[in-house]
């Protein structure tokens, strides 16, 4: 997983970092500022794009498949969302690790919110497990690499989920 960044690439991992703080410090959330100038993540190897969610892979991902899901509505923890907004969050979210299992073969898909700094965004983080990897949670704070095959990977996971991976 662990390569040179492409030229291409948005921002690098130290200077997303700076960035994100820099709008912070402003009172600016990064997640909506992304949401609409792009100028942070830029193109990124998207699964799924609508009205309320967008879902990629991480590009600098913790595992292979690191998939993140944005409700795009600013909320900034899950305990704002009402209860037809945590079902279609969460629904969206057993859909996208089910194609996951499938495209990947993952053994298990885990779940994680990590909604820290102000302000910020709810976000969901998809971290598959693999055959013969270890299980457990070290994969939350595993060293995050570059995104490789983005493309074909995303592809794949989009056709599993338009299948109706279950």
């Amino acid at each position: 997983m662990r390569t040179t960044m492409p030229s291409d690439d948005p921002l690098s991992y130290q200077r997303l970092g700076e960035r994100v703080a820099e709008l912070r410090a402003q009172g600016i959330c990064p997640t909506c500022h992304d949401l609409a100038t792009g100028e942070l993540f830029g193109v990124q190897s998207g699964i799924l794009d609508d009205d309320r969610f967008r879902v990629a892979l991480e590009q600098h991902p913790r595992a292979r498949g690191h998939t993140i899901i944005i409700y795009k509505p600013h909320r900034d923890d899950f305990t704002e969302l009402t209860p037809d907004e945590t079902s279609a969050l969460f629904g969206l979210a057993t859909r996208v690790a089910n194609a996951l299992k499938q495209a990947l073969g993952a053994e298990k898909v885990y779940l994680v919110t990590m909604c820290d700094g102000t302000p910020n965004h709810l976000h969901l983080q998809l971290l598959p497990r693999l055959p013969g990897e270890p299980i457990g949670s070290r994969r939350f704070v595993a060293p995050r690499g570059v995104l490789e095959d983005g493309e074909r990977l995303a592809t794949a996971i989009r056709a599993a989920l338009e299948q109706g991976a279950s």
